[in-house]
């Protein structure tokens, strides 16, 4: 009885024995069995094996990169400042204009923050006032007058700085001989005057409420 028991505990052990390497070659070369709990449930897999790798997001970015800090005792820069030029000194031109007069003559005038020393020069249908000294601030005090739609030998005129000076442009459509002053004023301004005399000076089918006394350009 014993002799039998002992053999058959031999026939066990080496089917044991045959079984155990078939079960290993089931496995999958590189993965590993799930290990069992104290209970004999398989463990759930860790979080590190099922969690997909994070990786940072790249793109453009709009905000403006902080300053770096100066380092202690360091000087600053200063800041650099557009730098506007000085006003420039003498007379300024501060307003050019045109006017008719209630008699039908018309005048032009060019106010002035000082009084000013003026040269007439006359050429074929042009006449030049030169402001000696004179400047102009504003821009668009250099835009013509145009007067071509008024009863007025002129036909434009305009400021034009030249040199140190200013020069007062007039094109004319008459040959006319007007005059001009300087009449300063009470707080040291002056206005330089051209009058012109009154005529007939619109071309045939001229609109004529622009010859109208008072009429302002």
């Amino acid at each position: 009885m014993r002799a039998h028991l002992s053999w058959r505990s031999v026939v066990l052990t080496l089917v044991a024995l045959s079984v155990a390497p078939l079960a290993a070659a089931q496995v999958p070369a590189g993965s590993s069995a799930p290990a069992a709990s104290s209970s004999g449930a398989p463990a759930a897999p860790s979080a590190s094996a099922s969690a997909p790798v994070t990786r940072p997001a790249t793109g453009y970015g709009w905000a403006d990169p902080k300053p770096k800090a100066a380092p202690k005792g360091a000087t600053p820069r200063p800041v650099a400042r557009a730098v506007r030029p000085p006003p420039p000194s003498g007379p300024i031109a501060t307003l050019p204009g045109f006017e008719m007069q209630a008699d039908g003559s018309s005048r032009l005038f060019v106010a002035l923050t000082q009084t000013v020393q003026v040269e007439e020069h006359k050429a074929r249908g042009v006449l030049t006032y030169v402001l000696k000294g004179a400047h102009v601030v504003l821009r668009n005090n250099e835009n013509a007058l145009v007067t071509v739609h008024f009863n007025t030998p002129v036909v434009r005129a305009r400021l034009v700085p030249v040199g140190n000076d200013l020069h007062f442009i007039v094109e004319l459509r008459a040959a006319v001989t007007p005059t001009w002053k300087v009449t300063p004023g009470k707080d040291g301004t002056s206005l330089v005057m051209v009058d012109f005399p009154k005529g007939s000076y619109l071309p045939a089918g001229g609109a004529p409420d622009a010859a109208a006394p008072g009429a302002k350009h």
